[in-house]
């Protein structure tokens, strides 16, 4: 009897094969036996030996030739050596008596439970590789985990069943074997989703307990774009999904071979694609596909992991380093968003009830005023008329923009304009190198939507976060898969505060971007234009297709379609709209 499971779509395209159910240890219920503690110096050496070996077990995988891999193994190596998980395991042995294994178990499972109930979808993506270094400590004090052995024998065609998979388990399976990935649990933005994008593998994500109940070598189809999972589908259905999947591959071979051309639409609309980017080889990247440069630089990366801030020098030259990456393209670079939900190490951040509504994103900055100031004289330092090029020779892109996070009030708009401004005129008082920047906000609190018209006058354009936009509108935390879906960026009222925010640029005129995932789903792009949206940053590797969608739009058609959309009840009736007839 052919099933239909719904998930949130995590990696787009169409996987057809049989699958196959890898059942994942789970940390913090399958509880592994505590022995009676030794001396606490002898189970703190205990404990210090396994940080050491899976010390050296990082350092070999850090040099995979995956960039992504090897990035992600980095920064696992970071939370390997952060002392405040190795203080909280020391503090457990020596002041509460456990043994080396008892204090691990009990300090891994914490962080990763503070990780996943902050609210925020990055760092619940994060929590899964705190688990995956515990594993990897558990397993060096002889814990039996999961047996990933398993994983090393899936059959060609598969389509991988588990609860969640951590990069360590991912890994060391024969990618080429997956042709997709059906997860019960996990986030769009954990970096299992992020690795299935980067190879092209479709992915689905918190599709439910019952998924992990089907039987093995069944048939099944895998639609990471509408977040489907067909278990025993009907030979119609493996016929239309396989054609589905032809031209799919057929479209994607044709956008790339465009990717370099200007994204036009049908009636002559020049709509630029830029990419989001979280770290500089992403950066380095967005040019050779196609972008026409970077819509969302995140800067968190900057910050963390380090004993205190980095410097106006250091910061410059990161920044000069980028603008010649994108080759004359835009840069925008989004300011520091942190808080209680995105702790930073050497900020003193107070203890919230609920962080992920508290001091963060630009109510920080504002809080913390040398953070934004000396972010944003580092831009204009780079922006400086016959600023250096960067240690390549290349030459400094001048569309430099700086776009402040979780903005919610007019107040919090003139407050940090009004601050950027005193930077900028101290800097041409003291003679030093000084460039314009443009300055915006973003869109990502339904507050700050319906306050456009009073906020677009006082910047220089807008972005749209649309997954936090989803998630404050709808009251539902994108992080927990019990009720993630109802996040949806396409439901009609997510789709009204967009077009508020639109109408408030066009009158203005300001472009108005958008920077959420849904912006790399071709299929979306014509009701996103129809709203109103003058750009789009999108993943890096949606840009050929997205640019290849915007050719085929009418502006015309779209706005008609925006207008339908708009009288839809639900997500569900909006997704039905925009499905290929």
């Amino acid at each position: 009897m052919p099933q239909l499971f719904h998930g949130l779509p995590a990696a787009p395209g169409i996987g057809i094969g049989a699958l196959f159910t890898y059942h994942t240890w789970q940390f913090e219920r399958e509880l592994p036996s505590f022995y009676p503690a030794q001396r606490p110096e002898e189970e703190w050496q205990q404990f210090l030996k396994a940080i050491a070996a899976v010390d050296q077990e990082l350092i070999r995988l850090v040099d995979a030739e995956n960039s992504l891999i090897a990035e992600v193994f980095a920064a696992q190596r970071a939370i390997l050596q952060d002392p405040t998980l190795v203080n909280a395991v020391r503090a457990a042995i020596f002041n509460q008596g456990q043994g080396a294994l008892q204090a691990t178990h009990q300090v891994i499972q914490e962080t990763a439970a503070l990780f996943r109930n902050l609210g925020d979808d990055y760092f619940a993506g994060r929590a899964v590789d705190i688990i995956d270094i515990g594993q990897r400590l558990l397993k060096q004090m002889g814990v039996h985990t999961a047996d990933s052995h398993q994983l090393q024998r899936i059959p060609p065609r598969t389509i991988l069943v588990a609860r969640d998979l951590t990069m360590s388990e991912l890994t060391q399976a024969p990618l080429a074997h997956i042709v997709g990935l059906a997860l019960a649990e996990s986030t769009p933005t954990a970096h299992s989703a992020i690795l299935a994008r980067s190879l092209g593998i479709p992915m689905v994500c918190a599709l439910g307990e019952a998924i992990l109940n089907q039987d093995d070598g069944q048939a099944a189809i895998i639609d990471g774009g509408l977040g489907k999972l067909l278990v025993l589908p009907t030979s119609e259905e493996v016929k239309h999904y396989t054609l589905t999947q032809e031209q799919q591959v057929a479209d994607r071979a044709s956008a790339l071979l465009h990717a370099q051309e200007p994204a036009h639409t049908r009636d002559g609309q020049f709509v630029p694609i830029f990419a989001n980017a979280n770290s500089p080889e992403e950066v380095e990247q967005v040019r050779t596909i196609g972008a026409d440069g970077v819509g969302l630089l995140r800067t968190e990366y900057l910050f963390q992991n380090r004993a205190s801030p980095p410097s106006v020098t250091e910061q410059a030259a990161t920044y000069r380093h980028f603008a010649g990456s994108v080759q004359g393209g835009q840069l925008t670079v989004r300011a520091l968003d942190a808080g209680g939900d995105k702790p930073v190490q050497y900020i003193n951040h107070a203890l919230e009830e609920n962080p992920f509504l508290g001091l963060r994103g630009v109510r920080l900055l504002l809080a913390q005023p040398e953070l934004l100031r000396n972010q944003f004289r580092a831009l204009c330092t780079v922006a400086a008329p016959n600023a250096s090029a960067d240690s390549d020779g290349k030459e400094v892109a001048t569309q430099l923009r700086f776009m402040l996070p979780m903005i919610s009030t007019v107040e919090e708009v003139r407050a940090a304009r009004g601050l950027l401004n005193e930077v900028a005129a101290t800097m041409a008082a003291n003679g030093e190198p000084c460039g314009k920047i443009k300055v915006g906000v973003m869109i990502e609190v339904p507050s700050a939507a319906l306050l456009a018209t009073r906020m677009a006058p006082l910047v220089d354009f807008f972005s749209i976060g649309t997954n936090d936009l989803a998630q404050y509108a709808l009251a539902t935390d994108r992080t927990n898969s019990s009720v993630a879906a109802l996040a949806d960026p396409l439901s009609p009222a997510v789709l009204r505060l967009i077009q508020m925010t639109c109408a408030a640029g066009a009158a203005a005129g300001i472009p108005v971007s958008l920077c959420g995932e849904i912006g790399g789903d071709p299929v979306v792009v014509p009701l996103l234009l129809g709203l109103g949206l003058t750009e789009l940053s999108v993943p890096l590797p949606a840009v050929p297709l997205v640019k290849e969608a915007v050719r085929q739009c009418d502006l015309a058609h779209c706005h008609r379609l925006a207008e339908e959309a708009l009288c839809c009840e639900d997500a569900l009736a909006v997704r039905a709209l925009l499905e290929p007839q």
